[in-house]
């Protein structure tokens, strides 16, 4: 088996949605996030950022955001201490470059992955752009990934584009906004998705993007919704062969209920 730091057997974690850098975000809220990751020193092997950790990032070639750096401070040390960190693009953080790979020491992956542990055989993807009838987000996707308009967007100032990323940033959640009944509407959602997938040979299928805790037994594999940290600060963790959901409160780690 492999061991990371300490010595101890391997701990997976996963999360999503943290949104560091939404209007109105508070120094306590950041805080939070970063005493997660300085706990998770010698307490994770791999951490899996499932997208949307940034409420908006865009690297210029000679400039980043200024988003909580005291959380890029914690994931370069947590990189340096010895957990592969992985971040996957969500559909407010797609534009990673070279400075998060390079100068943090995060993974950057444009899009879903498929990794092994614990004899699992997992899917991770943000979720974004999977219902079925989606199609105008799925173009909005390839649109704003294009290398010429983002190298349009380099162009204008750093200032002038957080503006424009702050007034998407809140037109893409008022599209995006679910109906009433929200949990059970993404769950049914989410719960087809992950069917196709645990059909094609995946053991578990971990999705963000909805806001919505879940850990459930399909009957081909296990589906995982990782619900939030913006309201809820819920993560997944695949230890000793099991699956479980924790929500970190008060700098502790708390497990939560009604888990299979």
């Amino acid at each position: 088996m492999k061991h990371f730091p300490n010595n101890k057997p391997e701990r997976v974690i996963f999360l999503a949605d943290v949104h560091l850098g939404v209007p109105g975000d508070s120094p306590e809220r950041v805080e939070h996030f970063a005493a997660f990751l300085r706990h998770l020193k010698g307490n994770a092997s791999h951490l899996y950022l499932a997208g949307d950790v940034f409420d908006f990032w865009f690297e210029y070639r000679s400039v980043v955001p200024n988003v909580a750096p005291g959380v890029l401070c914690e994931l370069h040390n947590l990189s340096r201490s010895g957990t592969t960190i992985t971040l996957l693009a969500g559909n407010h953080d797609y534009w990673y470059g070279p400075y998060l790979r390079e100068g943090i020491g995060v993974d950057a992956r444009p899009d879903e992955i498929a990794v092994e542990h614990q004899g699992f055989r997992i899917l991770i993807h943000h979720g974004d752009g999977l219902y079925p009838r989606d199609y105008g987000y799925r173009l909005l996707k390839k649109t704003l990934r294009n290398p010429f308009l983002v190298g349009c967007f380099r162009l204008i100032h750093p200032d002038l584009a957080r503006r424009i990323a702050a007034f998407t940033s809140k037109t893409s959640r008022q599209y995006l906004a679910p109906p009433p009944g929200r949990d059970a509407h993404y769950t049914a959602l989410f719960r087809k998705i992950a069917d196709e997938k645990l059909k094609q040979g995946y053991d578990v299928v971990i999705y963000g993007h909805s806001h919505v805790r879940l850990l459930e037994q399909r009957e081909l594999g296990k589906l995982v919704l990782l619900g939030d940290w913006l309201n809820y600060s819920t993560y997944a963790v695949l230890e000793k062969g099991q699956f479980s959901l924790h929500e970190w409160n008060q700098h502790k780690e708390l497990p939560m209920s009604g888990q299979p």
